[in-house]
């Protein structure tokens, strides 16, 4: 009796534990649902700002006829971006690239977005190199404390052109970025300058190249970062990669700017198929 009496008292023991470690689990559950509800109606709410921030399609639409772009941030928010503007006679526009992805990516977009308002519209410059090398300073300018304690500044990659409605004549400047023409057919690449914008760790006194192009009407300018050549293709452990995506620039680009972009995103998820997106991914296609 007594032998019964103590292993029922011992059942009775391991239940409360088990319904305290239950009740425990059962909170700690509710604090780290809540806790993620709250991060993700945050960066939800993030991307509606930056989406905000981005050029709309109502600016794209004053500044020219036809064009596409492709965004897809890797996750929900993300550090790629574009840019277009007009200033007299020149439509400008940059596709650009900064460190990292999610918040810490979106906040450097943030930056490098009210960086082109300043230095593009706030300031004065004849060709494009000259907008990058004052970006550079303002970047370095920005994270210069970090040198202090040793530490590593982010950068961004970046792709800049200013196109001449009058002569036209397309200035190009680039950090680490090309650009990309299909002009009467025939397919034409210009590469940026071998270091990025900030990245005070990488090189010093930097100045970037300026090229210049005369396009001859109906051609299709590309700037893009590399989130789609970059994509990992399923099952195949390969990246999709520059050769690849410039033949399928070629075979579209005779297409509207809206069907080009159809057919990319297209072969884009094809590609992908079950992989996860590598990294942010952003193209702009205009014709010119």
């Amino acid at each position: 009796m007594i032998g019964t009496m103590i292993q029922e008292k011992r059942i009775v023991e391991r239940r409360e534990e088990e319904d305290g470690s239950f009740l425990q689990l059962q909170i700690e559950y509710q604090q780290l649902f809540r806790n993620n509800k709250e991060l993700m109606d945050g960066i939800h709410y993030a991307q509606l700002i930056q989406q905000g921030i981005l050029p709309q399609d109502r600016h794209l639409k004053r500044i020219f006829e036809e064009y596409f772009v492709i965004y897809k941030p890797q996750s929900i928010i993300g550090g790629d971006l574009y840019w277009v503007g007009q200033k007299d006679k020149l439509r400008i526009f940059a596709v650009a690239d900064c460190t990292g992805h999610g918040v810490s990516g979106a906040l450097l977009s943030v930056l490098a977005l009210s960086f082109l308002n300043y230095v593009i519209l706030g300031k004065q410059f004849s060709e494009p190199h000259e907008v990058l090398e004052e970006l550079d300073k303002k970047w370095i300018e920005t994270f210069h404390q970090g040198m202090e304690f040793g530490f590593d500044n982010d950068w961004m990659e970046i792709g800049l052109c200013a196109f001449n409605t009058e002569t036209r004549e397309l200035q190009y400047s680039g950090a680490f970025n090309k650009l990309t023409c299909i002009c009467n057919g025939e397919l034409t690449t210009r590469y940026g300058s071998r270091y990025p914008i900030g990245g005070w760790q990488l090189e010093k006194s930097r100045t970037y190249e300026n090229h210049s192009l005369f396009l001859p009407e109906n051609s299709m300018v590309y700037l893009h970062t590399d989130g789609f050549k970059d994509q990992f293709g399923f099952g195949s452990g390969k990246r999709y990669g520059s050769k690849r995506l410039g033949a399928l620039i070629e075979s579209v680009a005779s297409l509207p700017a809206q069907e080009q972009k159809l057919k990319m995103e297209a072969e884009l998820e094809a590609w992908k198929g079950l992989e996860l997106q590598t990294d942010d991914i952003c193209m702009m296609g205009v014709r010119l």
